[in-house]
């Protein structure tokens, strides 16, 4: 994929966590989507540790940014003709990969954003946008380049200063294990230009209109996978698509 996190084709492969299979048979099945699962963050309790945001982020094009733990999807990407780098080590209070890269810009707490990721952006000329929150991929969901779902008050007001059109949501109806809610970036992604993907029923979500109506005025439909609640299972990350 040229652009992190939007595709403009069908996506042929995507990294998501292994926690909940019914997800994960559903894109193979339905939508022919191959997927890598990463092993568990050591330096992480939480059910986090499983989640792919925290474990890799896609710079764009064939570029990747990999946690320590995750050698064995480093090398499977590096197959594929991916350039792999790893990150510092990744923990609850430095999730330096989870960070929100929308086209030329990205969202993120410099202070526990992954320096590579840092210096990768300044030389590519993208602007970077500070944020308080520090899991900011997790809290957003990407819809285009223009447009945003967030459910975090800091990330709201820097994408409307930024021109983006973004609507906040609540964080009620997303399931994290070990905690009291899982966030909106976390339970889905884009499957297709547009296709959003959620891992579980999206219809249930209190915001669900509010939801709809804004992806379908962008052009992009949603789509439920499996009859779950919806889960925070870090997100559902792109990689390859078919164009």
């Amino acid at each position: 994929m040229e652009k992190a996190n939007l595709p403009e084709g069908t996506v042929s492969l995507a990294a998501i966590s292994d926690k909940i299979p019914s997800v994960i048979g559903e894109l193979i099945n339905n939508f022919h989507i191959s997927v890598v699962t990463p092993a568990p963050i050591r330096n992480i309790k939480g059910s986090e540790r499983f989640h792919a945001d925290m474990s890799l982020c896609h710079l764009g094009m064939n570029s990747f940014i990999i946690e320590p733990g995750n050698i064995a999807v480093a090398s499977e990407l590096i197959k594929l003709g991916a350039k792999s780098e790893i990150s510092d080590d990744v923990t609850a209070v430095f999730p330096g990969l989870n960070v929100c890269l929308i086209d030329n810009i990205m969202v993120c707490n410099e202070k526990t954003a992954d320096v590579k990721i840092l210096t990768y952006c300044r030389n590519n000329n993208k602007r970077i946008i500070q944020t308080n929150q520090m899991y900011t991929k997790c809290s957003t969901a990407i819809i285009t380049k223009d447009a945003v779902i967030t459910s975090d008050e800091s990330i709201y007001k820097v994408c409307i200063k930024e021109k983006l059109d973004v609507i906040k949501v609540d964080n009620r109806g997303i399931r994290l294990e070990g905690y009291n809610y899982g966030f909106i970036g976390g339970c889905c992604g884009l499957i297709s230009k547009d296709t959003l993907a959620f891992s579980g029923r999206i219809e249930d979500h209190p915001d669900y209109y509010k939801i709809k109506d804004f992806t379908l005025n962008h052009g992009v439909y949603t789509v439920s996978l499996g009859n779950t609640e919806l889960y925070d299972i870090g997100g559902i990350l792109p990689i390859l698509e078919r164009i």
